[in-house]
């Protein structure tokens, strides 16, 4: 009876890190499709506008993809820590081998940075989503009548403090990034040697600063005035 309860323990655990790693590579998916749509604001403030208006004339699509995303966020969150407070019960138990392939800042800190992206998250849709924060520059109209994105996003981050809080929650993100996707490889056991190990942390780390970088070079562009309303 013991070694059934273990191993359906067992199960269960498992099954909620596939879940995790799955529900990670919905968001991931997300987060550079995302990316990919802002950068439009490198090619000037037509492209961006255009990117929005798209968005807001097909919003049967948009908001679809919106609750799918909201259920694969809790869910996300829900497991993991779950998976925490699991992993948090097995360290009382001494074991005479233990693997280390985890053992970086960034596992060590996965819920953390995972907590602080969710409030950054809050953060961004109160701010550029719902027009909450810094409201006089939302809701505003190019002169071809569309929502001026580009306008509103250059307002804001020409603001130190704002465009301080989206890099520091941005770098946040990449430190989790670096070792989701080596943790989802691990989880589907597509990584089962040392050298694969070593590489799934490589791809992984250089996927996350490429993102990151992407993202933060708008705010730090903006910032620095290299795009501006003028």
């Amino acid at each position: 009876m013991i070694n059934k309860n273990i191993e359906s323990s067992n199960y269960t655990v498992v099954g909620k890190k596939i879940f995790v790693g799955l529900s990670g590579l919905v968001l991931l998916l997300f987060i550079i499709a995302h990316l990919l749509g802002n950068l439009t604001i490198l090619a000037g403030s037509d492209a961006i506008n255009s990117y929005g208006h798209f968005l807001h004339q097909n919003k049967c699509l948009v908001y679809p993809a919106r609750v799918v995303l909201l259920i694969m966020l809790l869910a996300h969150l829900y497991y993991s820590i779950s998976l925490t407070f699991i992993n948090n019960q097995a360290k009382q138990t001494d074991y005479k081998y233990k693997h280390n392939f985890s053992n970086t800042l960034a596992s060590k800190t996965m819920i953390y940075s995972g907590l602080i992206i969710l409030v950054f998250l809050v953060y961004h849709l109160l701010h550029f989503t719902f027009g909450y924060i810094n409201p006089g520059s939302y809701g505003l109209l190019d002169d071809k009548k569309r929502f001026d994105i580009f306008t509103m996003v250059v307002d804001n981050f020409s603001n130190g403090y704002i465009s301080l809080i989206y890099v520091v929650s941005l770098l946040c993100l990449g430190l989790h990034l670096s070792h989701a996707f080596f943790s989802v490889c691990q989880t589907l056991s597509i990584v089962n040697t040392n050298q694969s190990i070593h590489i799934a942390r490589r791809v992984s780390l250089v996927f996350s600063i490429i993102i990151i970088i992407g993202y933060i070079s708008i705010p730090i562009a903006i910032f620095m005035e290299i795009i501006s309303t003028t």
